[in-house]
């Protein structure tokens, strides 16, 4: 019986708390909904306030413009203008018309004058800092083709007073002692340089063509082996060269014999020739060959001799020469004479 009051207790309050959930959540969703709706509506609000401002000034401009444009006409109503489409057919009248030239100011007429005064300008240098020209573009009687800057440059480099060269402030204060003192001085460093390069010559090494300034140096490189390869390099060179000096000589030498040997041979041979033209008795009997010239021509052919076993009948027969012929002296007359042979 107890039980029963205690589980409807619980389940009403089951319910109070599920109702009050509910709730809660309803109010959350409605202030978030009335939160979304009113930022869109400020968003809203902000766009077309900004779509009319934006409208409102683009107004003003373009009435600013228009009112610009209108009074700008205006001061030109009364100039003479042709249209683009026009062509001209005829030499232009230039009566009424004036030459702008650097010497006469611009006229408060002049269109350019104006839009400069328009767009600020108070007669002082173009440039933030307002250090520009204040004067229009200088145009030349030439062709510019080098830019403002650069012809400005070179006008300026090739202008009369410039062509010559500034004196210095030494020669402009330059007085005749002064003159002489330096002058003195020049001369006196010549010396010096002169003497030095006197004294350097000793320490100058010809074979390595190489300069030096102090004994030490001087004596380090003597005992250097670059020093010493070129110097037995030299030597050998030189000994190289005198042994084909005297190999020359001594070939000369040995033409100018044989030269004169044939000279010789023919100066007998005509002696003989002429000796037998005038007396044809006395002309000598050839003598027939000796004998002993045989086996010279016969050395090259003799056969070779064989070696070998064999019986001694044979052995005996072969050895024993068939005839013992002594080989004549032959008696060649020297190309040289007694004197070289004797060297």
């Amino acid at each position: 019986m107890i039980s029963r009051p205690v589980k409807k207790i619980a389940s009403e309050r089951e319910k109070q708390s599920s109702s009050s959930s509910i709730l809660r959540s309803a109010a959350a969703l409605s202030l978030s909904l009335s939160r979304t709706l009113s930022s869109e509506a400020v968003m809203d609000i902000r766009r077309r306030e900004s779509k009319t401002e934006a409208s409102d000034r683009e107004k003003r401009i373009n009435e600013k413009e228009q009112m610009d444009q209108e009074s700008f006409l205006e001061e030109l109503a009364g100039e003479f203008r042709l249209p683009i489409t026009h062509r001209v057919t005829e030499n232009v009248d230039l009566e009424d018309v004036e030459q702008a030239s650097l010497d006469t100011m611009i006229s408060s007429s002049n269109v350019g004058f104006r839009l400069l005064q328009k767009m600020g300008w108070k007669g002082k240098g173009l440039g933030k800092q307002e250090q520009g020209i204040t004067e229009p573009i200088k145009s030349g009687i030439r062709d510019r083709r080098l830019g403002l800057g650069k012809q400005e440059e070179d006008d300026y480099f090739t202008a009369e007073e410039n062509i010559q060269r500034r004196k210095l402030d030494i020669e402009i204060e330059e007085t005749e002692e002064i003159a002489k003192k330096r002058e003195v001085q020049a001369e006196r460093e010549l010396k010096i340089e002169s003497d030095v390069k006197e004294i350097r010559k000793v320490f100058y090494c010809e074979l390595c063509s190489k300069q030096y300034r102090t004994v030490m140096e001087f004596e380090g490189h003597l005992d250097s082996y670059d020093h010493n390869h070129k110097k037995r390099f030299k030597e050998m060179k030189e000994m190289h060269g005198a042994s084909s000096r005297d190999d020359r000589k001594k070939r000369e030498q040995l033409r100018q014999e044989r030269e004169l040997t044939k000279m010789a041979d023919a100066r007998k041979q005509q002696q003989k020739q002429q000796n037998m033209q005038e007396d044809p008795e006395n002309v000598p009997v050839p003598l027939p060959a000796k004998p002993a010239l045989a086996p010279l021509v016969v050395q090259d052919q003799r056969k070779s001799l064989k070696f070998g076993f064999s019986s001694k009948s044979g052995s005996t027969s072969k050895s024993q020469p068939k005839s013992s012929i002594k080989k004549p002296k032959i008696a060649i007359a020297s190309v040289f004479g007694n004197d070289s042979d004797e060297d």
